[in-house]
């Protein structure tokens, strides 16, 4: 088990140099954005504007803060379609090659939780989870990331995770999976992303 705090962050611009992100977490350790295996990260949007392109990789989003954010997302011979991330939205997933175009509601600069996962390697699902007492069992599951936003998140053997903090659980053997019971505080905003390995992947 691993835990980072705000001061274990780093901060760097985008892939296309229109903003900046803050990486939360990026396995390997020492990967960087053209060869990670996954990357947790957290952005401000404060412009209407295109997403960096990641081939190969999967991506999940989800509204931290602000009003919303509409994601147009166009496939090649498709019309394309409308996603809409509001402060109520489950995180919304897709491809790190799809052409997408971010729209903020009201002009308000909004900032987002993503984490990408690389296709051939890895899968992942990101949930949200708030107050209340909770049970997650990933079967086949060799990581399990818990990002607490807002609030905190006790576990069940007594490990507080607090504001901006991120908790990183692995299981050598894939085939027994992994369970993570915990408990949020009220008003928590807790986000937690399983990830499975494929059969050849690395894990």
């Amino acid at each position: 088990m691993q835990i980072w705090s705000e001061q274990d962050f780093r901060t760097m611009p985008w892939k296309n140099g229109g903003g900046s992100t803050t990486e939360l977490a990026i396995y390997p350790s020492q990967a960087g954005l053209d060869n990670f295996i996954w990357r947790l990260s957290t952005a401000t949007v404060a412009t209407d504007g295109p997403f960096s392109h990641f081939a190969g990789i999967e991506r999940s989003l989800a509204l931290l803060s602000g009003d919303g954010m509409d994601l147009y997302l166009h496939e090649t011979g498709d019309e394309g379609e409308v996603a809409e991330l509001r402060p109520d939205s489950a995180p919304f997933r897709f491809n790190g090659e799809t052409p997408v175009v971010a729209k903020l509601l009201n002009g308000v600069a909004i900032t987002d939780l993503n984490m990408m996962s690389r296709r051939e390697v890895c899968s992942h699902t990101m949930l949200r989870f708030g107050e209340g007492d909770h049970f997650v069992q990933a079967n086949e599951a060799q990581q399990i990331l818990l990002f607490c936003h807002e609030g905190q998140a006790t576990l069940a053997d007594g490990t507080l995770i607090q504001r901006q903090q991120l908790l990183l659980q692995e299981e050598n053997h894939a085939h027994e999976g992994l369970t993570l019971q915990f408990s949020a505080a009220a008003e928590s905003d807790i986000y937690l992303i399983i990830i499975r390995f494929s059969a050849t992947g690395a894990g």
